[in-house]
């Protein structure tokens, strides 16, 4: 629609800027149509979800021509943006025109302002780690050593979860395979179409089922295996900035039922690409939320020998460390929605050799923003 409709944008001194529609189409004129300072999220895959915000909307019947002015005070939350390009996602500012030419049809000019929106975030530092197994680290456990590390109620409650989930699976998969070989009209549950009337394997169905169910029995299993011992901050972070020094010892504490053999525990931070996707087709069809780790720093590691069953392990770790890495490394959060979005993470790991892993989230509330933003 860049042919029927152009954008001209002209900063002003105040920081506002006036943009120019000037419509070449006559035929649009008199449509109603709305004007826009829009905000997305594109996500980079075949069947993407989008997602956006608007910082301003203006709503009005197309002209030949026409002025619209954008305060500098909305140029401003605009300039909290920054232009951003990852592996999974895209964050960039437009300015749209969008006009409705018939019922249920619009035709949409759009301009990027990456170049009109001042952006005073500093070169990010280079980050080396691994950003996927820095935040979310191979755990090697045994199981039977960590069933016998819990309280009885909690290995009961494994040991069920365990039988419910392999009974269901096992059922699951005999559903499916009947209704692979049953005609249509004497399938159990899985269908021969899906529902736009295409063909459907049923025991392709079964097998997406039994991963469903294996993902929440295990996440589940895993809640209860880590029952081994009690871990948790003792204190919020509040206003942190590029100086602050937090005391790892003052931050979480805990005790185990067992030792704890070479346990090591570390603090991370890492820049979590969010959005949505699509998959499957027909019946099977539905949206799938994502959260890629891009970006990764570690603030803090230190491995003790052993901690005694029933130690705090509070008294271990008395050091210090800074987020200093954080904001030199990551990107502030920038998200347009609960689901999309450049999401700013940090968590307490603690990795112990034959048992489950701990981990404990950080709040965000307490990073000083404009400290990304130093030099």
């Amino acid at each position: 629609m860049a042919d029927k409709i152009e954008i001209y944008p002209e900063t002003l001194d105040d920081g506002g800027i006036i943009f120019e529609i000037k419509v070449k189409d006559r035929s649009l004129l008199g449509k109603k149509a709305t004007f826009s300072i829009k905000r997305e999220v594109s996500v980079k895959d075949s069947r993407p979800v989008h997602d956006s915000k608007d910082l301003r909307k203006i709503t009005f019947t197309v002209s030949a021509s026409q002025n619209f002015r954008v305060s500098a005070a909305v140029m401003k939350r605009a300039s909290g943006s920054f232009p951003y390009s990852g592996s999974k996602i895209s964050i960039q500012t437009f300015a749209e025109v969008k006009v409705t030419t018939a019922i249920f049809f619009n035709s949409t000019t759009r301009f990027s302002l990456s170049n009109y929106i001042p952006s005073d975030l500093p070169k990010r530092a280079r980050v080396k780690n691994n950003a996927k197994q820095l935040i979310d680290p191979k755990d090697s456990f045994n199981f039977f050593k960590n069933l016998t590390s819990i309280p009885a109620e909690n290995q009961i409650a494994t040991i069920l979860l365990l039988i419910i989930g392999g009974a269901l699976i096992v059922f699951n998969l005999i559903i499916g395979y009947h209704d692979q070989m049953a005609p249509e009209h004497m399938t159990w549950f899985y269908s021969h179409y899906d529902s736009d009337g295409d063909n459907s394997s049923p025991i392709g169905k079964a097998l997406t089922g039994c991963g469903a169910i294996a993902t929440f029995i295990w996440w589940a299993m895993r809640k209860q295996l880590q029952k081994y011992m009690a871990f948790h901050f003792r204190s919020r972070i509040r206003k942190v900035n590029r100086e602050s020094m937090v005391n790892i010892g003052k931050l979480v504490t805990g005790c185990s039922r067992v030792d704890l053999i070479d346990p090591v525990l570390r603090v991370v931070a890492c820049n979590m690409e969010k959005g949505k996707y699509i998959r499957g087709h027909g019946s099977n069809r539905r949206t799938v939320s994502f959260s890629h780790p891009n970006r990764a720093v570690l603030l803090y590691s230190r491995r003790i020998p052993i901690i005694p069953k029933g130690a705090p392990i509070h008294n271990y770790f008395d050091e210090e460390f800074s987020f200093k890495p954080m904001f030199q490394a990551l990107y502030p959060r920038q998200m347009v929605s609960e689901s999309h979005g450049l999401d700013l993470v940090w968590e307490v790991q603690l990795i112990v050799n034959d048992l489950v892993d701990q981990e404990l989230i950080g709040n965000r509330g307490g990073f000083i923003q404009k400290e990304f933003y130093s030099a």
